[in-house]
């Protein structure tokens, strides 16, 4: 199914980098007497991993964990609610390594206690480990927390006191292998379609699941949807779509979908999409907003110049829409005409939030385009 009209513009969000620590090594047992002797009031508990194990295909990401830790506020008056105890985390991505080379996990600490009456038993406590791309997967990595006074400024140097390990078994990450589109460069040919075909396999190493797969121009809101089921072998892709002579021409890119437990990944490959046979002239909007911020009830003006070729496209009467922000829906505004030599400008009065653009109709002889995004901040 094709879609010549783009509704959704993905804001994608990058996965935070997570640095890790400098090695901990083994060393005197500065800190171990106090350490241990907190064991009985401060028990940690159910330590485990929280949300997914495994290597993220690029960039960096986090393992959460979890515990409990027994009655880890102060009951008495001259210090009722604050926290007695201070939790360390340390991790490995070897266990087996001798010497094992630890590094520092991150605790999410208690904070004073202003409940009434103060919190007694057990308390969950939060952390994490980072994970990047460059890791190994596999089933030595291990994670161990320990506790210490409130006061104490460094984690403890005895191996005694890091009585609470977890193994981790993270898994390989998601790829997505030799992922091709046919014929590259895609030439489309007045009067008739040209079938473009889409190949792929899925390494999968978990409980990976194709969502989507689309092929979209990286220019213009064009694109055609492709299926999402596997061949037989369950990770094996291959799917075809027909482009029509009123696809956009330019960079275009396949782009696959994957989810894998509470993640999702996209893939691309480019490719480029070109026409022959024709006379028609390329068209292109530029849009400019000023200003980009402004209270409820002020004006924008929005202007730019819209081309045919590389001369001003004169007397050329475009439609002007507008999306709230959040929102996947565009809304028709109205129609905003060029001077003749291409030249327009309109002034609105923004109620929310949002994204203006413009589109600019093709004819027989011009090609018709979308101008760029331009978002007006409401305060």
């Amino acid at each position: 199914m094709r879609k010549s009209l783009r509704l959704a513009v993905a804001a994608a969000t990058g996965a935070a980098l997570f640095a890790t620590g400098a090695a901990i090594t083994v060393a005197s047992p500065a800190n171990a007497v106090s350490a241990v002797a907190l064991r009985a009031a401060g028990e940690i508990k159910s330590l485990a991993h929280t949300g997914d194990l495994f290597i993220p295909p690029t960039g960096s990401d986090k393992i959460g964990f979890s515990f409990t830790i027994d009655d880890p506020y102060d009951t008495s008056d001259a210090k009722k609610g604050e926290v007695k105890y201070k939790v360390w985390a340390r991790y490995t991505t070897d266990s087996s390594a001798n010497p094992v080379v630890w590094k520092t996990g991150d605790v999410t600490q208690l904070t004073k206690s202003t409940a009434n009456p103060i919190p007694t038993g057990a308390v969950k406590m939060t952390g994490s480990i980072p994970v990047s791309s460059s890791d190994k997967p596999g089933d030595k990595w291990q994670l161990q927390v320990a506790q210490t006074d409130d006061s104490v400024t460094s984690a403890p140097t005895d191996n005694a006191a890091w009585k609470d390990s977890l193994p981790l078994d993270v898994k390989a990450a998601t790829r997505v292998n030799g992922a091709s589109v046919s014929p590259n460069p895609v030439k489309l040919k007045s009067g008739s379609e040209v079938d473009v075909f889409v190949a792929f396999e899925l390494e999968k190493s978990g409980d990976e699941k194709v969502t989507d797969v689309r092929l979209e121009s990286k220019s213009y809101d064009d694109y055609y949807s492709l299926g999402t089921g596997m061949e037989s072998d369950g990770k094996s892709y291959h799917d075809s779509a027909a482009f029509d002579y009123s696809t956009s021409t330019g960079a275009w890119q396949l782009k696959i979908t994957v989810t894998r437990g509470s993640k999702t990944y996209s893939f691309v490959k480019g490719f480029e999409v070109s026409k022959t046979g024709s006379s028609k002239a390329k068209s292109k909007v530029k849009l400019s907003v000023s200003p980009s911020k402004v209270k409820k009830g002020k004006t924008v003006k929005l202007y730019g110049k819209a081309y045919r070729g590389s001369a001003g496209w004169g007397k050329k009467i475009m439609k002007l829409y507008f999306k709230k922000k959040g929102s996947s829906k565009w809304s028709f505004v109205g129609y905003v005409g060029s001077t003749s030599t291409g030249k327009f400008s309109k002034t609105v009065k923004p109620k929310y939030t949002g994204y203006w653009r413009l589109a600019a109709t093709g004819t027989s002889k011009t090609y018709g385009s979308y101008s760029n995004y331009k978002l007006v901040t409401v305060k």
